[in-house]
């Protein structure tokens, strides 16, 4: 029996346990199960990604999806982020 690699999309999926976002959708912060945090901030002039592991330290899953995000969106539409291989994971608000 042949094993698929996983995606970064499908680890994202079974990892989130929740998000929140500031008011204007500038920034969110993505909350794993491994308690590690992915943190946004698209705005004007300025875009980042960075990975916190859990209790403050380096690793985790948050960085393991860090190094394989190749692009992202936010705004108050969804938070869409694009990986290394294809894959694409998408959140949007309940009420736009």
């Amino acid at each position: 029996m042949e094993h698929r690699p996983v995606s970064k999309e499908e680890v994202l999926r079974d990892s989130f346990v929740s998000i929140k976002t500031d008011a204007r959708f500038t920034e969110a912060v993505v909350t794993l199960r491994d308690e590690s945090l992915l943190y946004f901030c698209h705005r004007v002039g300025e875009r980042w990604a960075k990975a916190v592991g859990p209790e403050g330290n380096e690793g985790g899953c948050s960085q393991e999806l860090l190094d394989a995000i190749r692009m992202f969106r936010l705004n108050a539409k969804h938070l869409e982020i694009l990986f290394d291989g294809g894959s694409c994971w998408e959140w949007r608000p309940e009420s736009v």
